[in-house]
């Protein structure tokens, strides 16, 4: 009788998710916007266009919400040539992990004590006391995997020269150099795909010149003029390629 009331009054002193864990984690949400709005109008992004035009290699090694993306973007700079065909995989893999943060909450429904060697280790932290160990051990799979996409984002976007997108692209180029075509999906379709096929030119390094003097670029492994990998080579060298 008196375990059975020992668990009852544990029960009715355990934290439910409401309203404990709602304003525990409402608490911690307002705090972080505040943290954030503050930073982004204390440290606003040094751009003084137009008054001041920057130059086309600026805003290197300058965080910028671009930087987000271009992580995303990064297989259209390697997966060129015979590896092309990788590409598929920037769709199957977000879709992937879509996936799998939907079926997250079932995932604790593993049983993972049951793995040899993890199932000793769980109960090794489940004897451990309640205090930071414990929630370090439960919470270290959300840390590696929130610390491999950062370091992705750092470095996939640190090199991208991102102010100097408007270097050139302003108003006193005129059009398609800063107006958008009037039709862009006829752009896109006709004109860009005519570009993208007779390509201009390999657009890679140049690292000599041949027997009549001409410029011998490095083409192993890019594209032609304006396709994916022409646009990613822009972003991270705009002087060069353009």
């Amino acid at each position: 009788m008196s375990e059975i009331m020992e668990k009852e009054e544990k029960k009715e002193g355990q934290k439910t998710w409401w309203p404990h864990h709602v304003l525990k984690a409402g608490a911690f949400a307002v705090v972080f916007l505040a943290v954030l709005f503050y930073l982004a109008g204390a440290y606003q992004i040094p751009d003084d266009a137009p008054d001041m035009i920057p130059l086309p290699d600026d805003g290197q090694y300058i965080p910028g919400p671009e930087w987000f993306f271009l992580v995303l973007w990064q297989p259209f700079w390697f997966f060129t040539g015979m590896k092309k065909k990788l590409l598929v995989w920037t769709a199957i893999v977000p879709l992937l992990f879509l996936a799998f943060l939907f079926f997250l909450p079932f995932v604790q429904k593993i049983p993972f004590h049951r793995v040899p060697g993890i199932g000793v280790l769980f109960r090794r932290i489940r004897e451990r006391p309640k205090g930071f160990v414990r929630k370090f051990f439960y919470v270290c799979p959300v840390l590696l995997v929130s610390g491999l996409f950062l370091l992705g984002i750092i470095k996939s976007g640190y090199q991208a020269k991102l102010f100097g997108c408007e270097s050139c692209h302003n108003a006193s180029m005129g059009p398609r150099m800063y107006i958008p075509p009037a039709d862009v999906a006829d752009y896109y379709k006709v004109d860009r795909a005519r570009q993208i096929k007779v390509g201009k030119y390999r657009a890679g390094k140049s690292v000599g010149l041949d027997a009549q003097g001409n410029q011998i670029y490095d083409t192993a492994g890019t594209q032609s003029y304006k396709d994916s990998n022409w646009q990613m080579r822009h972003m991270y060298e705009p002087t060069f390629t353009w």
